[in-house]
């Protein structure tokens, strides 16, 4: 699939498009969470503690599009549950970043941290290692896990990024937002590597301008 962005005055440059996650393949992902921990005979209170942990990782790398060094980096005290704000520091721009969640996703955050007395950084491990936050290759063997088991391509967190900037285009979503969402530098950065045209997008447009290919009226 190639995308377009603007080339000299009038003309357009073909590029080949960033791989990314689909909402389809996430929500496999969270259902081959709930399979994994199902699943096992031993329902014991780290299991269930590992598996809420994960599903909200997998929530936060999705609805954030942060990196995945970053999200791990969050703490409990960078959530404000009145305004409905996370924040986190960007390591590639040196900055702190701010932005506003749902109140779906807020709920979640804070039963978690309310059930399991989360302070400091949320996604640390169980018992002896509850002051340790998980790791990127942690993550990375647990997406390989999780792929596996929803019978999908291999996935890596970086997906989770592409994926969230391609949805939010898919649904419109002006490109100032989603370049503020990905705390890009400028909406340039955001258009080099999101500006695409997916099938989906395609499907929409077309249906806009053409009720169909073959001319037919409705």
């Amino acid at each position: 699939m190639n995308y377009m962005v603007p080339y000299e005055k009038n003309a357009l440059l073909l590029k080949e498009e960033t791989d990314y996650l689909t909402l389809y393949e996430f929500r496999q992902l969270l259902d081959a969470l709930e399979t994994r921990y199902t699943n096992l005979q031993r329902k014991s209170i780290r299991n269930l503690f590992i598996k809420e942990r994960n599903k909200l990782l997998l929530e936060m790398m999705w609805i954030t599009a942060g990196r995945i060094s970053d999200v791990l980096s969050i703490r409990a005290e960078d959530i404000d549950f009145n305004a409905r704000t996370i924040k986190f520091y960007v390591q590639k721009r040196k900055k702190w970043h701010r932005l506003s969640i749902d109140s779906d996703i807020a709920l979640r955050i804070s039963n978690y941290i309310r059930i399991y007395r989360v302070t400091g950084f949320i996604f640390k491990g169980f018992g002896q290692d509850k002051n340790k936050v998980i790791t990127r290759q942690y993550v990375h063997q647990m997406l390989q896990e999780l792929a596996e088991i929803a019978g999908i391509r291999p996935i890596h967190a970086h997906l989770f990024r592409h994926g969230l900037a391609t949805f939010l285009l898919s649904k419109g979503v002006p490109l100032e937002v989603i370049s503020y969402r990905l705390a890009h530098s400028s909406t340039k950065v955001t258009a080099d590597y999101y500006a695409r045209i997916t099938p989906d997008i395609e499907r929409d447009l077309l249906k806009s301008y053409v009720p169909n290919l073959l001319g037919h009226e409705v």
